[in-house]
């Protein structure tokens, strides 16, 4: 499905191990696992120590055990059986929605990345290295010094989200003042990349730069 697996493990013990000595960036949980410690005690583990999605994989849907799940913030709840088509989905949502509370980036405790899918994988991209965005209908183009992505999102919706470095320029384009090299009253410079400044938002992006 396009995602490395990192490790298995039957009971919560062995989960630990697989989470202290690996890059873990998503878990899939059974509730139902060896040892006392069940799936819903390893999902609130995984919760209190590490900042990552997961999703639980279940044959029970009665109430008290869907209440104890929920209870732990999963994104997302697959039961048994399931086709590879239904947790390939689920992966997929369970990231996209992840990526979107993730990037809501505080004052107080900014996030320092968001994943975004690059040939059926989700990667992590630092936000300090996004140099600009530009919007392409209902995706951004986001480029950074090693890849150009396409994120879903709408520049209103992304910027919204983005620490104070970052500036619209255009109705179309979001810049990282950090990778500003220079600009007019017309258009910024960034290597050789000309993005246009609209009379929208000249007095606005010439107030942020003069004063940056």
């Amino acid at each position: 499905m396009g995602y490395n697996v990192v490790g298995t493990a039957m009971n919560a013990q062995e989960a630990i191990e697989i989470l202290s000595e690996n890059k873990v960036e998503f878990a899939l949980l059974d509730i139902t696992i060896q040892g006392e410690k069940d799936g819903i005690w390893l999902a609130n583990y995984i919760q209190e120590k590490y900042s990552m999605p997961h999703v639980f994989l279940t044959a029970y849907s009665d109430d008290v055990t869907v209440k104890s799940a929920i209870a732990t913030n999963p994104f997302g709840y697959l039961i048994k059986p399931f086709q590879k088509a239904e947790l390939f989905t689920a992966i997929e949502i369970a990231m996209l929605n992840y990526n979107k509370q993730s990037i809501a980036v505080s004052k107080e405790k900014p996030n320092t990345f968001i994943y975004i899918k690059h040939k059926e994988v989700f990667e992590k991209v630092a936000i300090e290295n996004i140099i600009y965005a530009e919007s392409q209908k209902n995706y951004l183009l986001i480029i950074t010094p090693e890849k150009e992505y396409r994120y879903r999102s709408t520049i209103t919706e992304f910027l919204a989200n983005l620490p104070d470095n970052f500036i619209k320029t255009h109705k179309g384009f979001i810049v990282n003042k950090t990778k500003i090299d220079g600009f007019n009253t017309f258009f910024i410079t960034i290597g050789s990349k000309k993005i246009p400044i609209s009379k929208t938002y000249k007095e606005l992006v010439i107030n942020e730069l003069t004063n940056f």
